[in-house]
């Protein structure tokens, strides 16, 4: 059960991730490793990222059925996107590299634990996990929230 553990972990850390880089992107120069300032992101855009990140942090559809094919497309596609919006972020100039970096990792590392065998081997909140993703109005951040 080890291993479902740390896979959890994982998922729990690409919901961080996304909050990271949609809401708290915008680093500041904090951090000794970060070597270049980050952009700051106007006030009415940061209300609207904010807004964004509350929604997607909501699960729409939680009474559906377990598809594991559904399931690993949505729960990958979502992490594929974090790691996209991140690395927009990056080359945008609203992230660090030392950021991205640290965040981006752990997402790799989740997309590889994303498979059809650990859907159909899942059990109590990894099973409910996939179970939020077999909706195709659930994010990713959200049924990791919900199933930790």
């Amino acid at each position: 059960m080890e291993g479902n553990g740390k896979r959890r972990a994982s998922v729990l850390t690409a919901g961080a991730w996304l909050l990271t880089a949609c809401a708290a992107a915008i680093a500041t120069p904090d951090s000794p490793e970060q070597t270049t300032a980050t952009r700051e992101l106007p006030p009415r855009v940061r209300e609207d990222v904010d807004a964004i990140t509350r929604q997607l942090l909501q699960v729409r559809d939680a009474d559906n059925e377990l598809s594991c094919t559904r399931a690993v497309e949505n729960a990958r596609s979502g992490v594929e996107t974090m790691l996209e919006v991140g690395q927009r972020n990056l080359d945008g100039g609203y992230l660090a590299r030392a950021d991205f970096d640290r965040m981006a990792a752990p997402l790799r590392t989740q997309l590889e634990g994303l498979t059809l065998a650990d859907c159909e081997g899942a059990t109590g909140e990894r099973r409910e996990f996939y179970r939020c993703m077999s909706s195709d109005y659930n994010h990713v951040l959200a049924c990791a929230k919900a199933h930790r």
